[in-house]
């Protein structure tokens, strides 16, 4: 077609600017539609890594102080079997057999054998503190033995070995972070929170906890972790949390 053949049909003329500009316009709007849809993209590095990893760190944290808890409230059935048995609070040969169980299986969950025993150790003094409480407010009440009470040794015990391993387990998740003093201020606040109930007060909190809050400190709480981010140019990358 040339110029001449325009001239005697303007109206075709007309209709071919008017979709070649259609068409272009098309193009430059698809283009912009990408470029902004690329650079909202960025946005994903606005997520706080930090934060999650915290909530995530908080999860084991309470794990670990719930097991605590359920074991200090099974001290009031053991202290009233012993009461109904006329069976002294304190039992040594059983704690010390205790103590070197956990000692041996905390090589096998790759935990330090001083550390394991010194929380558990602090877990039995826990309950012997509530034991005693009891046996004092059983001794002014005048109660002379209690009916239904679970057995120590075909109930109570078992119960009890199942928490201990449960507590081997909790302790390698948190292992690695427990002299960060973030974690530390984490149980300390958590405790005050999920250790409760009846002859549960703070000084037997404290007890339960303490050996949890002896780990040298460390400088960060926070374990590596690999983010995955997207860049402006829609390449995936990493933010690496440390």
């Amino acid at each position: 077609m040339n110029l001449s053949f325009f001239r005697k049909h303007p109206l075709l003329f007309v209709i071919i600017i008017f979709f070649g500009l259609f068409f272009s316009s098309t193009v430059v709007a698809a283009k912009l539609k990408l470029y902004f849809a690329t650079q909202n993209s960025g946005s994903v590095k606005l997520v706080n890594p930090q934060a999650i990893t915290g909530a995530e760190q908080q999860r084991p944290v309470d794990k670990l102080l719930k097991l605590i808890q359920q074991r200090l409230l099974i001290a009031h059935d053991v202290a009233r079997w012993k009461w109904n048995q006329k069976r002294p609070i304190e039992d040594l040969k059983r704690e010390q057999e205790l103590l070197l169980k956990v000692r041996q299986q905390a090589t096998t969950h790759s935990l330090e054998p001083d550390r394991v025993a010194a929380f558990f150790q602090a877990q039995i003094e826990a309950g012997k503190l509530i034991q005693t409480a009891d046996f004092q407010n059983w001794q002014k009440q005048g109660i002379k033995s209690f009916a239904n009470v679970p057995d120590l040794n075909q109930t109570l015990r078992p119960s009890l070995d199942k928490l201990n391993t449960e507590f081997l387990f909790a302790l390698t998740e948190l292992t690695s972070v427990l002299g960060c003093p973030q974690i530390k201020e984490l149980i300390q606040s958590r405790s005050q929170v999920i250790i409760q109930g009846d002859g549960i007060d703070r000084q037997v909190q404290n007890l339960a906890i303490s050996p949890l809050l002896q780990n040298p400190v460390r400088a960060s709480c926070f374990v590596d972790r690999r983010i995955p981010v997207r860049s402006r140019r829609g390449v995936s990358t990493f933010l690496i949390n440390n």
